[in-house]
């Protein structure tokens, strides 16, 4: 029992995937650090024996091979100090993030934002893999990022909503009745309408606004272009869209 209340899932890196890179590691520096050992005395002895002339053919495979499979070690060294040591548990209030070396706590209060980011791989209409993110920007302007090295990312990331958009939501309506502008990455609500960039559009111009393959498309009324822009680059952006539309139905016309 923590300050978070109980303890509900805990979430690490896929099993697989430590296993691996933890062969990884250990198999690229040990073959690595062997055959560059090799390659070294292999061209010591050249230089010592034959001359300058066959050093490279004595020692630069063993050299070339032994370099690939220390920076093939190196990698998987470094995915094992980033991911194998997380974890990920959530608890009724809050989130406890447990890092190599540091143990940290994120109640609900403290998330302000909520990013949910992906990128599909290939080429010429075909797939062959993607990679999602979660990040978490906090009080303070600190930021927690997750990737889908996680196992149930998705469910972290419906979780971190369910818990933290209601009180964002009623944060966003009321600074918007006060006056103030709300920030949606590049995308800002204001009292009079939408900004993106420098370009404005008040709420009476706003016809609606939807998620669509991955974008957030904003209609308008008058003949022109939509505002459009990438949902990856929007945090919290089931709010944005509900704020919108609520102002733009607000703000609408009367039927003739």
């Amino acid at each position: 029992m923590t300050d978070l209340g109980q303890p509900m899932m805990e979430h690490r890196a896929e099993r697989r995937l430590r296993v691996f890179h933890t062969a990884m590691a250990i198999g690229g520096l040990l073959a690595g650090g062997g055959l560059t050992i090799l390659g070294l005395a292999r061209w010591e002895f050249a230089l010592r024996t034959f001359g300058p002339a066959v050093v490279l053919r004595w020692s630069g495979p063993w050299l070339v091979f032994g370099t690939l499979l220390l920076l093939i070690g190196l990698a998987g060294t470094g995915w094992l100090i980033r991911w194998n040591w997380l974890r990920v548990t959530t608890f009724q209030n809050g989130l406890e993030v447990q890092g190599r070396r540091r143990l940290r706590t994120i109640p609900w209060g403290d998330i302000r934002g909520v990013l949910v980011s992906g990128v599909r791989y290939g080429m010429l209409g075909l797939a062959w893999g993607s990679r999602s993110s979660l990040r978490l920007d906090l009080n303070g302007g600190q930021r927690v990022q997750f990737t889908d090295t996680l196992v149930g990312l998705s469910q972290l990331t419906s979780l971190v909503k369910r818990r933290t958009y209601p009180r964002l939501l009623t944060e966003s309506t009321a600074s918007l009745r006060d006056g103030q502008p709300i920030p949606f990455g590049p995308l800002s609500l204001r009292p009079e309408g939408v900004q993106l960039g420098r370009r404005r559009v008040v709420w009476p111009e706003v016809e609606s606004a939807e998620l669509r393959q991955g974008r957030v498309v904003i209609k308008l009324r008058k003949p022109g272009a939509p505002l459009r822009l990438s949902a990856g680059k929007l945090p919290n952006v089931e709010i944005c869209l509900q704020l919108i539309q609520h102002y733009a139905a607000q703000a609408a016309p009367p039927p003739s």
